[in-house]
């Protein structure tokens, strides 16, 4: 499926479309400072949009990765931002590059990437929880509504736990999980909570995954055929997998409830 075709796709369609007939109003030149804000951050969501996918290649990140970290040596600082700004664009679309990004971070930068990391990611996740809140937010209900009949009742039993189990189980489209609490009003700090605490466990394998892999190419050695042989590699996957497999058996488990409502 094009990006374009996502809901977040018909998103930035929309919001650039509100933008453009706002352009040529009478109160244009008055325009408050929040317009202005999402001016310039649809502008952004549109760059990522269009050239975030060929920016975030693993190819392309093992053919520059000396090059990128003799970069990073000389601007180290202006580096850091540049790679938050992007996770958090890339979450705020609600790209599939959030795992290669925390990867290629972790190889990068070391260990400060799981603060970034989880700092970023929690900061798009409420890029979309206002947008569902304020501007969008009828956008958004009439594209969810089904499904919020469907969790409504299991939702407000507890809201905190019930994100905390959707961002430790990929039951449902990350950016669906992100506009459910707004839609239904969670609290805006409870969803902080909720998305740190549930989005850490994942975040810290990927980041030890993204150490090894630092070992290997710091090495010149092949991720190849280095797994194997690097504990620093093979334990974290192994608990990837262990976390994966854990996660299937709980979302098929919920598929099985949620069907029966």
């Amino acid at each position: 499926m094009k990006y374009i075709e996502t809901p977040i796709g018909y998103l930035n369609c929309y919001l650039v479309s509100r933008l453009c007939k706002s352009a040529f109003s009478r109160n244009f030149i008055g325009a408050t400072m929040e317009r202005i804000r999402l001016a310039f951050g649809v502008a952004a969501l549109l760059i990522v949009m269009w050239f975030g996918r060929e920016w975030v290649s693993v190819q392309n990140f093992l053919d520059q990765y000396s090059e990128v970290k003799n970069i990073i040596r000389d601007q180290y600082a202006l580096s850091l931002l540049i790679f938050f700004l992007s996770y958090v664009g890339s979450v705020s679309l609600s790209l599939p590059v959030a795992s290669t990004l925390t990867l290629m971070g972790a190889a990068l930068f070391g260990w400060i990437t799981f603060p970034i990391v989880i700092t970023a990611a929690t900061s798009g996740a409420l890029v979309i929880f206002w947008l569902a809140s304020t501007v969008a937010n009828k956008f958004f209900f009439e594209r969810a509504t089904d499904t919020l009949e469907k969790v409504r009742a299991v939702f407000h039993q507890s809201p905190i736990r019930w994100l905390l189990m959707m961002r430790l189980v990929p039951f449902f489209p990350f950016w669906l999980v992100n506009i459910i609490p707004a839609l239904l009003k969670m609290r805006q700090r409870d969803y902080v909570f909720a998305t740190v605490l549930g989005i850490i466990p994942g975040t810290a394998i990927y980041v030890s995954v993204g150490r090894g892999l630092n070992t290997m190419l710091s090495q010149g050695l092949s991720p190849q055929w280095s797994i194997t042989e690097n504990p620093e590699i093979w334990v974290p996957l192994i608990l990837l997998g262990i976390f994966f497999a854990v996660s299937a058996l709980i979302s098929n488990r919920q598929k099985k409830e949620f069907h029966e409502c």
